[in-house]
């Protein structure tokens, strides 16, 4: 049984600038807090490739994109010991956008370790909102 873990937060964005954060998947350390580094070319993430990351700069492993869609962003993220499959959920509101974030954890370090995970999608949306503005300012 996995550990679910989500969050939503309310982005004066628009999905399409969120959107473009969450498929360039060689700065996606530069806002999530959990990888230190993702090897990957610039531009848009290949469904299907697996990326290698780093994780806080000890662990070993891949991020492969599932899905890339105007609406919903997939992935699922593999180290040893733990397995992330998560979403990303984008909805058009009145002034910006309704992000979701989940997560599904499954194996031994992160079922260890849920506690720690609780404010982990709090956490990526904040990073993620500051970059889709920083992004478009830029």
């Amino acid at each position: 049984m996995p550990v679910v873990h989500s969050a939503s937060r309310s982005m004066r964005r628009r999905p399409a600038d969120v959107l473009r954060v969450l498929v360039e998947v060689s700065a996606v350390a530069d806002w999530n807090p959990a990888l230190s580094s993702v090897t990957a070319p610039p531009g848009p993430a290949t469904i299907g490739r697996a990326y290698p990351i780093r994780i806080r700069g000890l662990v070993g492993g891949h991020i492969t994109y599932l899905e890339t869609g105007p609406a919903r962003v997939a992935y699922r993220l593999l180290a040893p010991g733990a397995d992330e499959l998560g979403e990303w959920r984008m909805d058009r509101v009145p002034g910006g956008t309704l992000v979701s974030h989940r997560m599904e954890h499954r194996g031994a370090v992160l079922r260890l370790m849920r506690r720690a995970f609780e404010p982990v999608p709090s956490w990526r949306l904040e990073r993620l909102d500051q970059t889709a503005g920083d992004a478009r300012a830029g």
